[in-house]
């Protein structure tokens, strides 16, 4: 009689653990869904052209925050210092933002555009002769995009407005041979 209870319970147990399985794989494609979803939102919200609204306010944060990076330097190579990293740390006029699958599509005024992965897949990206290595990831309502070089890193972080009608761009620029960070925020506003 032990015997039959013991094949009895055993197919049972597996039944539960198969079963358990089975509702946790349609739970994990019903989060899967969702997130798809949600994502598919997101890039609705972010889909469009963002123009420059920012002020003098704007222009002397980030001519503060270089500043701030440079003066480590010695009177000589501050100069210099000074405008390679205001080249770098240009304001743009516009960024459009656009999705394929599996894709985010950053168009910058006058430079070439950033494409690569939604999930922080690195590509590599040239602007001016200069390579780099780029990495994009859309999380709530913000794409996070980072740049690595010999030279350093940039972060830039564009934050949607819950409205949809603003985008924040918080720059961070790190290098080894800086004093700091350089580190400022402009203001975009949504033109189409």
């Amino acid at each position: 009689m032990r015997l039959c209870r013991d094949f009895m319970i055993v197919p049972l147990f597996l039944c539960a653990v198969g079963g358990f399985a089975i509702g946790g794989g349609v739970q994990a494609a019903a989060n899967d869904s969702a997130k798809s979803a949600a994502s598919s939102d997101q890039q609705a919200r972010f889909t469009g052209t963002y123009r420059y609204a920012g002020s003098a306010q704007g222009e002397e944060a980030r001519r503060a925050a270089i500043d701030h990076a440079v003066e480590g330097f010695s009177f000589v190579t501050r100069s210099t210092a000074r405008n390679r990293v205001s080249a770098t740390t240009q304001i743009l006029g516009f960024y459009s933002f656009s999705f394929e699958p599996g894709k985010i599509v950053v168009r910058p005024e006058a430079r070439p555009e950033m494409v690569s992965g939604d999930k922080g897949e690195p590509v590599d990206y040239v602007y001016n002769g200069k390579h780099s290595t780029l990495t994009q990831v859309l999380a709530a309502d913000r794409i996070s995009q980072v740049f690595v070089s010999d030279d350093g890193r940039r972060e830039n972080e564009y934050t949607l407005s819950k409205d949809g009608k603003t985008v924040t761009l918080k720059v961070t620029l790190t290098s080894g041979r800086l004093s700091s960070p350089v580190a400022y925020s402009l203001s975009y506003k949504k033109a189409d």
